[in-house]
């Protein structure tokens, strides 16, 4: 089982705090010191999140765009066999209302939406990223973005939210990303009471031509997990979203659990479940409990 680190990047000329303890908010320079760093103790994946000071698609097209400017220049500095950038093409760090889709008189305007991710995810193609990341939970997110690479000419793989529910624990990952949605839920996403709908949409976001699949969140969710293991025909990703991590930091901080314990323990359910790789905010956990 590998791990694959969320990393922060934002426009400022300096790292930053973040929500997550322990977990930056990256200039595009601390961003690749980061990764020097991670890929001497051994990882070598990320999943790569926009951090915005102005909400805004337009932004993507700019030549100075953060996270495209450091896919380009992690892809100049390493070879492709050392590194694996997977770009998060989310909407909610762009929009002013924080939601994973466009609407319009309150309604999804899933056209707008389709064509917004489908920007997204070609920028980061043509920066160099290995793979894309489209969490709109909206069926046809693989196909609009996989038919869009391949006109384009562009080798990048899918990794789409496939099985991604409608949960809590999104909260300090919102507070990062700078979303204005708070704590609600987005009820758009899959209802955590029917897993059969979430799985079927990995089911077709195979189809459609995923090279791999997402689970989020991941505790809650341990019975989906695995049967997303046994049902999927490619490799299987959970995240261990942000309220989670938060959860065990706190308890950790009010002295009720030990966090090396912890994550070892977690992580080493997850790989009972079948998972190919973990995302998350842990990586030194990981690294630490993988090197005992």
């Amino acid at each position: 089982m590998n791990y694959i680190e969320g990393l922060f990047i934002g426009p400022a000329e300096r790292p930053k705090e973040s929500a997550l303890k322990n977990n930056l908010i990256h200039s595009v320079d601390s961003a690749l010191a980061h990764v020097e760093m991670r890929l001497d103790q051994g990882l070598s994946r990320w999943l790569v999140v926009a951090v915005n000071q102005q909400k805004g698609l337009s932004q993507v097209r700019d030549p100075r765009f953060h996270v495209a400017r450091f896919i380009e220049r992690a892809c100049q500095r390493w070879r492709r066999d050392q590194i694996t950038l997977i770009a998060d093409v989310g909407l909610s760090p762009y929009l002013e209302s924080g939601q994973s889709v466009i609407f319009d008189d309150n309604e999804i305007d899933v056209e707008a939406s389709y064509q917004a991710a489908v920007d997204l995810a070609l920028r980061f193609a043509k920066a160099g990223a290995d793979y894309v990341a489209p969490c709109l939970s909206l069926p046809e997110q693989t196909s609009r973005i996989v038919d869009a690479l391949s006109m384009n000419g562009l080798a990048c793989g899918l990794m789409p939210y496939s099985t991604k529910f409608s949960s809590s624990l999104y909260g300090p990952y919102r507070d990062t990303v700078q979303s204005s949605l708070g704590l609600k839920r987005k009820n758009y996403q899959f209802d955590f009471s029917d897993s059969e709908k979430a799985l079927q949409q990995m089911d077709s976001d195979l189809k459609q031509g995923a090279s791999l699949t997402i689970v989020k969140p991941a505790l809650p969710y341990l019975d989906v997990l695995q049967n997303a293991c046994c049902r999927s025909s490619k490799p299987v990703a959970v995240y261990h979203v942000s309220g989670e991590y938060a959860m065990a930091i706190h308890a950790s901080e009010g002295g009720l659990l030990y966090l090396p314990d912890y994550f070892e323990e977690i992580h080493t359910a997850f790989h009972r479940c079948g998972v190919q790789y973990v995302i998350g905010y842990a990586a030194d956990f990981f690294l630490e409990s993988r090197n005992k």
